[in-house]
Order: structure tokens, then C-alpha cells, then sequence
């Protein structure tokens, strides 16, 4: 079944003063370029299914975060916001059908997500119920408009707290999340007056010039892409024991989880390609505060991260550190921002983001839940990207690259090298290598 949030009545649409952040127009913008970029969640809903209490649970959802009562347009070349209130959404439901064929299944979700996640309508999302007894897995995707990786780890407890709150009957117990709208503006004020010689803007000036004008590229060749979808895969580098002991190795030598895994990247690099300084983009979150740490949005800024690869591990550990520690500073100044300041126009190639899920409310429950993430494919010629992961049982990476047998074969090894790095660090026995398509 496909579960679609609407507007009953278009005239509760109200022109929103508050304006879009930056990443959101920057984003709305190019949305015609044909480029999908869509995040999911899915998980198995508990007991028997109760299609009211979804019904309220997903109204609940909705009427708890603005950002997902709220849409863009353009006005000429003004992009505006417009808002409805809380109550004023309703959600339709359609039967698609019995379907036994996972690959059948598989296909359909991703024409469906494709499809209604695009920025320039709303809403940019969509839910599924599959069911199957003795369970109900729910999935949803929504336009990265919306929001960002850590909305995503939000939403399940979420739902599933309102969602069995219907059943029974009785309030949810979910603390107050604030609205991403007035953080957007709240930025889009931060940043009116901010000028070249901010030490944000300096530092894209010198990961650019270092990368002979452009943003750094992937330290491996790819290979020439020849148009075709981007290759996509996990792998997992420790489980729970060997992250473990992966942090307790990094602490003991000036660091943490964190910079031991950038601290690996870069190694890899060297080892591979006599990479002696380490040179990509990473996103940070900027959720500044408790209540934005239970908004649903886009709370994330782009950072250079580069550093000197040294010759011993605590040396590499420091730089990695110092470098983290200054590009979170620099994430507070939008991407957009910092290209128009620097008159530059270009696109990230190798991105690489760190995320720790194990604090995010009801990630103790994921297993038990069978929660897996989901994102959308990509056949950009240019980009390669990885998402490295803190789960309770492991430390994975998440990756996509382009479609070439190069490409391919330079990813397995770069990733078998950091895999190898992160081991040397935790004494851990290397895991089987895992990697899916």
C-alpha cells in the first residue's frame, strides 16, 4: 500500500515569510537537472497492522515537524516558502496489489520513490506499508529538501511511538522538536553580512587551490564513466568488539573514533597512490541545540577537510584531529555561500561523512526493528562518495562510485586498505569482506 500525505483544501496554503536556507534553494534550483536525491528509512511496524493508527501516526508525524508542512516555488527567480498548519494535512491510501517477487517489489519502490520525491512538488515524500504475516514493514523517502541522514534515524522510534500511542489510546511521549524553518532563516541571517576574508571562505581557498582549482578528487583513477548508474555498496570494517577497541587504540594515541577513520582514509591514500596529503569534502551536522536535535530538515554543512599524511599514526591522528576540529567551524558557513563569496561554481567529487548512530533515540532497537537506510542512485560522472557509520554492532561504510570496471576495482582496494588500517589499530581479526550491489 502507498501512503500519500495531502492537502484537502489548496486555500490552507499561507505564504511563509521565512525563507528557504541556502543548501534547500541551491538544491530547488538545480532540481530540473534530472539528478535524484532522495534518503529512506524503513522497519517493521510492531503487531498486528492497525491501518487507522498509521493513518494518525503518520498525521502526528506531520503535524510534529514543519518542514514537512511546508513546500518551495520560484517567483521569477525568488524562491519563496509557503507553510499549511498543523491539522490541515490528511493522507490517502491506495492498494497496489499482492506481489511475492522481491525483485518485482525492489523495482517498484525505487519508480515510486524516483517519482514522488522531487522538490519542486509536494509533498517530496511518500510512504509503503508491505505486509505479510505475521509483520508490516514500513518504508518511507523523502528529497534531501527535507531531510538530512539524521532525520532519517529519527523518524523510526518516532513513528512507531505514535503509531503504538494510537493503538493504545494514549499521548506519545516525544519531546518538543523545533521547526526547521526558523532555523533556515535564522541562518539566512547569520550569514547577510559575511564577507571574503572570513576564515571559513579562506579555508575552501585553500583546499581549492591545492587541488589545482577545483574540489579534490577520489585518489585512485575511475576510469572514463560511460553514462551508466553508479555502483553502490557496504562493506563493514569492525564489528562491535573491533570498534570498540578501534577507539580505545585511537584514544591511547591522541584521538577518537572519528579521526582514527579519516586517519585511515588518508593511510590508505598513501599506501596506494603516495598521497601525502589527505583531501576531501565532509559534511557536519548543524543541529546546535537539544530541541534541533529532534527536527526533521536539512541541518548539514560542507567543510574542506585536508591534512599532511605523516609517517607515524599519532602524528596522522593530530593532524586528522585539528583539521576535524576546523572544519566544523567552517560547516557553519553554507557551501552556496562560500562558492558566490568565492565567485566559483563547482560540485563536490569525493565526499566523505562520519556519523555516530549509536545516540540516536531507538538505535539500541534497530536489529530488533530490522531498520536498514536507503538512498537514491546517482550516474554523475564525477562523484564518489562514502558514508562510514557507528552502529551498536560495528563500524560499516556505506559507498557509490561510477560505473566503470576501474572505478570498481579501485574502490575494493582503497576500502580493503583502510579496512586493513582500522584492524592494525584495533588488533581486531579482519571481518569477511561484505560488499553489496
Amino acid at each position: 500500500m502507498v501512503w500519500r500525505v495531502s492537502d484537502p483544501d489548496p486555500v490552507s496554503w499561507r505564504p511563509d515569510s521565512r525563507r528557504p536556507s541556502h543548501v534547500q534553494e541551491e538544491h530547488f534550483r538545480s532540481a530540473d537537472d534530472g539528478r535524484s536525491s532522495w534518503l529512506g528509512a524503513a522497519f517493521e511496524l510492531p503487531g498486528a497492522f492497525n491501518a487507522a493508527a498509521l493513518t494518525r501516526a503518520i498525521l502526528g508525524w506531520v503535524n510534529r515537524h514543519e518542514a514537512l508542512r511546508s513546500r518551495l516555488a520560484n517567483d521569477g527567480s525568488v524562491v519563496h516558502c509557503a507553510t499549511i498548519e498543523q491539522g490541515a494535512a490528511a493522507v490517502e491510501k491506495t492498494v497496489v496489489g499482492d506481489c511475492a517477487d522481491p525483485g518485482e517489489i525492489a523495482q517498484f519502490l525505487e519508480r515510486l520513490f524516483e517519482a514522488e520525491t522531487n522538490p519542486r512538488r509536494w509533498p517530496a515524500y511518500v510512504f509503503v506499508t508491505i505486509s505479510r504475516p505475521p509483520s508490516t514493514r514500513l518504508l518511507f523517502a523523502s528529497d534531501h529538501s527535507v531531510s538530512d541522514a539524521y532525520s532519517m534515524a529519527l523518524m523510526p522510534n518516532e513513528i512507531r511511538e505514535l503509531y503504538t500511542a494510537a493503538i493504545l489510546g494514549v499521548a506519545p511521549q516525544l519531546a518538543p522538536a523545533h521547526s526547521y524553518l526558523d532555523h533556515a532563516e535564522a541562518e539566512r541571517e547569520r550569514l547577510t553580512d559575511l564577507s571574503d576574508d572570513h576564515p571559513a571562505i579562506g579555508h575552501w581557498r585553500e583546499l581549492i587551490a591545492a587541488n589545482s582549482g577545483q574540489l579534490p578528487d577520489f585518489p585512485l583513477a575511475l576510469g572514463v564513466p560511460e553514462g551508466s548508474l553508479q555502483r553502490t555498496g557496504r562493506i563493514w570494517l569492525l564489528d562491535a568488539a573491533g570498534a570498540s577497541e578501534f577507539e580505545r587504540g585511537c584514544r591511547s594515541q591522541g584521538g577518537n573514533a572519528a579521526t582514527g577513520i579519516f586517519a585511515c582514509l588518508a593511510l590508505a591514500g598513501k599506501t596506494l597512490a603516495n598521497q601525502r596529503q589527505f583531501h576531501a569534502v565532509a559534511p557536519f551536522h548543524t543541529r546546535y541545540d537539544l530541541r534541533s536535535m529532534r527536527s526533521v530538515g536539512w541541518y548539514v554543512g560542507m567543510s574542506p577537510v585536508s591534512f599532511r599524511v605523516a609517517d607515524t599514526l599519532p602524528e596522522t591522528l593530530r593532524a586528522a584531529r585539528l583539521e576535524l576540529k576546523r572544519a566544523k567551524k567552517t560547516a557553519q558557513v553554507t557551501f552556496s555561500k562560500a562558492m558566490e563569496l568565492l565567485g566559483a561554481t563547482l560540485r563536490d567529487r569525493f565526499m566523505v561523512s562520519y556519523m555516530d548512530n549509536r545516540t540516536v533515540p531507538g538505535a539500541d532497537c534497530w536489529p530488533h526493528w530490522r531498520t536498514r537506510f536507503l538512498n537514491s542512485r546517482s550516474s554523475n560522472a564525477c562523484e564518489t562518495y562514502l558514508w562510514v557509520s557507528r552502529w551498536q554492532d560495528g563500524i560499516s561504510v556505506n559507498f557509490r562510485h561510477p560505473g566503470t570496471a576501474i572505478a570498481r576495482s579501485a574502490m575494493d582496494d582503497y576500502l580493503a586498505e583502510v579496512a586493513a588500517q582500522a584492524h592494525l589499530i584495533s588488533g581486531a581479526r579482519p571481518l569477511p569482506r561484505l560488499s553489496i550491489d
